[in-house]
C-alpha cells in the first residue's frame, strides 16, 4: 500500500498557482524546466535532481529523494504530459542569487501496473482518495479499464540562479511552510512565494 508520506513527498516535486506577473520566460529557465520534465518522464532521477536547487539537499539528501522516486516506480508509473509554463515573474535579485517564480500546468498520468503491488481495489481507492485530497476531486480522473489516474495540476516553481549562470529549480509548496522558509529569505517569501 502506498503511504500518504510518499505521495505527499512526491507531490512536493512534481498548491494551486497564482499569477505573479506575466513576463516572457527566460529561454535558459525554460530549457532547464523542459529538461527536468524530460528526465522525470524517462525516470533519470539523478539527472532530474541535478537541476534542483542545491540548498534543498542540505535538508533532504539527494539520494533519499532518488530512492523515494525509485520506490514509487514499483507498481506504478508516472508521466507528465501537456506541460507548459503559463506565467513568469520578473527576476528578483538578492545577494548573488536571482529568483524567478514560474506557474505551470500539466497532466500527471499515473498508471497502475496490472498485477502489481497497487493493483488492488483498496490500494487503488486509497491512492485516489489521496489524490483527491491533494488536488481536488474535479482535477482527478480515473480510467478503470486502463487503471490510470490522470490529474490536471496547476503549480508553481522557483527558478534560482546562484550567480553562476546555471538556473536551478525547486517546487513551491505552501503546505510545507518550514521548508519554504528554510529555502527562501523573508523578502523572497513575501515577494514571490506567499503571493495570491
Amino acid at each position: 500500500m502506498i503511504t500518504r508520506n510518499i505521495i505527499l513527498s512526491f507531490c512536493f516535486f512534481i498548491s494551486t498557482a497564482s499569477v505573479v506577473g506575466q513576463v516572457p520566460v527566460d529561454p535558459a529557465i525554460k530549457s532547464k524546466f523542459d529538461a527536468f520534465i524530460e528526465y522525470s518522464n524517462s525516470k533519470q532521477w539523478d539527472k532530474a535532481f541535478d537541476l534542483i536547487y542545491p540548498k534543498l539537499f542540505t535538508r533532504v539528501p539527494k539520494q533519499d529523494m532518488v530512492a523515494m522516486m525509485q520506490q514509487m516506480e514499483v507498481g506504478m508509473s508516472l508521466q507528465m504530459v501537456n506541460t507548459r509554463i503559463t506565467s513568469s515573474s520578473s527576476p528578483m535579485k538578492e545577494g548573488d542569487e536571482t529568483f524567478v517564480r514560474l506557474s505551470y500546468e500539466s497532466d500527471m498520468v499515473f498508471t497502475i501496473d496490472k498485477g502489481g503491488v497497487y493493483d488492488d481495489p483498496k490500494a487503488i481507492q486509497a491512492i485516489g482518495d489521496q489524490f483527491k485530497s491533494s488536488f481536488g476531486p474535479r482535477s482527478v480522473k480515473w480510467d478503470a479499464e486502463g487503471k490510470i489516474y490522470t490529474i490536471h495540476v496547476v503549480k508553481d516553481m522557483m527558478a534560482i540562479n546562484p550567480g553562476n549562470g546555471e538556473w536551478k529549480l525547486v517546487e513551491i509548496n505552501l503546505e510545507q511552510p518550514e521548508l519554504m522558509e528554510f529555502l527562501f529569505s523573508p523578502t523572497i517569501m513575501d515577494e514571490l512565494v506567499r503571493v495570491e
